[in-house]
């Protein structure tokens, strides 16, 4: 019988079963100044905002401006930045100011980026003409298309 016991029990722990607890994830350490001021300068395109910034030219045109305004130099295409900085593991491990990527019209390349915010949520400029605005990422549009994300400020 305490035979039968002990490989049932070294069943169920094995087999995770019993209450095992799962792993967590480490919380995201708090953005940085320089993180917090990018946010605020990519924002402030917004067109509920300020309104004084001319309109960018597209997405990458953007990026730069926003990161230039804080003496981060920045290549001028959506590709050559998906280069840049550090690679973010997944889309679970963002932080405030990291670019994001996304498929363009072309198949699986990088043809789109913006600047993550939080919670789910990036800025761009979505078409040349339309504007910056705010999105989630977590769309079904944006969700099919997104490819990695950069790490460019800590």
């Amino acid at each position: 019988m305490k035979t039968t016991v002990l490989i049932l029990a070294g069943l169920l722990a094995s087999t995770g079963c019993g209450g095992g607890r799962k792993a967590r994830r480490e919380p995201a350490p708090p953005p940085s100044a320089g993180a917090k001021a990018l946010i605020r300068t990519a924002k402030s395109y917004l067109p509920e905002e300020d309104g004084k910034h001319p309109l960018p030219k597209d997405c990458s045109d953007y990026v730069r401006k926003v990161f230039g305004a804080h003496q981060v130099p920045l290549p001028r295409n959506s590709e050559a930045m998906a280069i840049e900085g550090e690679e973010v593991e997944s889309s679970r491990s963002l932080r405030m100011a990291d670019l994001v990527f996304f498929t363009g019209t072309k198949g699986r390349k990088v043809g789109h980026v913006g600047i993550y915010v939080n919670n789910g949520i990036f800025i761009h400029q979505a078409n040349p003409g339309e504007g910056v605005r705010q999105e989630s990422m977590h769309s079904d549009y944006w969700r099919k298309r997104y490819l990695k994300a950069r790490r460019i400020v800590e």
